[in-house]
């Protein structure tokens, strides 16, 4: 395992292939939290794997997978559910500003145990149109409400890549993961783990997790 994990942000809007970026991980080592509860769409091999239905036993569930040992990765499917089911929760609790309080407060929570998670951790996100301070409007991580999306979720990941399908030939569907931003997404990715004029790499967040740990394991040689 990754001594010094990076935590991966899968973003896209729906129907871009941002579930199915997982369908080759290793389904005795990785650890699946789906939190939306809906069927997978490939087959589901994986030997853990949950379907917490709140926001709280998705955190829960998040702690007990970073404990076990057999798990070596982690795949939160997804950050939207999350943060809606919190936003809920606030919603009944509270009133006013308490709801917002209390909904940036349980988010920083997340924020802090991903960016602290002892292993490799993707995290599925919608995206939306978002306008920065600048009045430029970026592709990012879907959240309500201003503190969040001021400071972009983004910061909390070391790597953020879009999820999209291509056309090409005239009809076929081509599903691809962008690894950089082309000015109008928050797409980033270091450099050395890009190999040369790459921009975007098939539809497999296996294939590129193995090659993070291949980068890293070279690095320490």
């Amino acid at each position: 395992m990754n001594k010094q994990p990076h935590p991966i942000a899968v973003v896209g809007m729906s129907g871009k292939g941002k579930t199915m970026a997982f369908r080759n991980m290793n389904p005795e080592t990785c650890g699946y939290v789906n939190s939306e509860c809906k069927p997978l769409p490939f087959v589901n091999k994986f030997k853990h794997y949950s379907t917490p239905k709140t926001w709280q036993e998705t955190y829960q569930q998040l702690i007990e997978y970073a404990k076990n040992d057999s798990i070596t990765e982690v795949v939160l499917d997804s950050f939207s559910e999350y943060v809606d089911d919190v936003l809920k929760t606030a919603r009944d609790k509270f009133k006013n500003f308490d709801i917002w309080n209390f909904y940036n407060e349980e988010i920083g929570k997340l924020v802090f145990i991903v960016k602290h998670y002892p292993k490799d951790i993707f995290i599925i996100a919608h995206s939306a149109n978002v306008e920065d301070e600048n009045g430029v409007t970026e592709r990012r991580i879907a959240v309500k409400g201003n503190e969040w999306n001021k400071a972009g979720v983004e910061k909390t990941f070391t790597i953020t890549i879009f999820a999209d399908v291509k056309v090409v030939e005239g009809t076929k569907r081509e599903y691809v993961l962008h690894l950089l931003s082309d000015g109008r997404t928050s797409a980033k990715t270091p450099p050395k783990f890009l190999r040369d004029g790459e921009d975007t790499i098939p539809n497999d967040c296996n294939e590129f997790l193995n090659r993070i740990r291949e980068t890293l394991k070279q690095e320490k040689r």
